[in-house]
């Protein structure tokens, strides 16, 4: 049975209970708390999981790897293709084969052999710093070329210098002045030609760069 004692005893517990508990607002704001904590899918999730992600990934990586072996074999051709020239040209210089056309004018010289696809004028410098004796076919790369006997004025050494068209591969070597063994030689490109003049180490000054622009 209940008394007006117990009646008021239970009315103040149930007013004590409800002053202690959370308003909506607190519920609220607690549980928008919960959720910033809690880690996002994409984080917790692997990225084998997650299609998009792994596939830009190893689609990243696949062009990382692949740029970096076309550069490695770019230079590795160039450096071939250069070492093969230099040898051949240094090859034919040892050589020392006679001149099959005698002519001391690139334009005669030019109507002589007529195999030849490109002309033969002499750059500037090298008209100013050797005469020309006369030349003869031979080839760099399996291409035609003109190999051309000249004579330093100032020395009186013998030259080879070597012309032809400068092609699509010709175009990766570089200008460059090096020793191949006993030969001294420098290569270079201009109008359109592929030139490399070859000289006996012995006979060359290493202070006399032979740089042709």
């Amino acid at each position: 049975m209940n008394t007006p004692d117990s009646d008021k005893l239970g009315a103040s517990l149930k007013e004590y209970y409800q002053r202690k508990s959370l308003s909506a607002d607190s519920v609220e704001r607690m549980l928008a708390q919960v959720d910033g904590l809690k880690p996002t899918a994409s984080l917790t999730m692997p990225w084998f999981r997650r299609p998009i992600a792994g596939l830009a990934w190893v689609a990243s990586l696949l062009v990382v790897v692949v740029m970096a072996q076309f550069f490695y074999y770019q230079q590795s051709y160039q450096g071939d293709l250069t070492a093969l020239v230099l040898k051949e040209i240094a090859m034919n210089h040892n050589k020392k084969l006679d001149a099959e056309y005698v002519e001391t004018r690139p334009e005669i010289l030019r109507v002589a052999m007529q195999r030849l696809d490109f002309p033969l004028n002499l750059p500037v410098d090298i008209q100013r710093d050797f005469q020309l004796v006369g030349g003869r076919y031979c080839s760099i790369q399996g291409g035609l070329a003109a190999q051309l006997k000249v004579r330093n004025r100032a020395s009186g050494a013998v030259s080879t210098l070597y012309v032809t068209e400068l092609t699509e591969k010709l175009t990766r070597i570089k200008e460059q002045h090096v020793l191949q063994g006993s030969v001294d030689i420098h290569l270079w490109q201009q109008q359109g030609r592929f030139f490399g003049l070859a000289t006996d180490a012995a006979l060359v000054g290493r202070d006399d760069s032979h740089s042709r622009k």
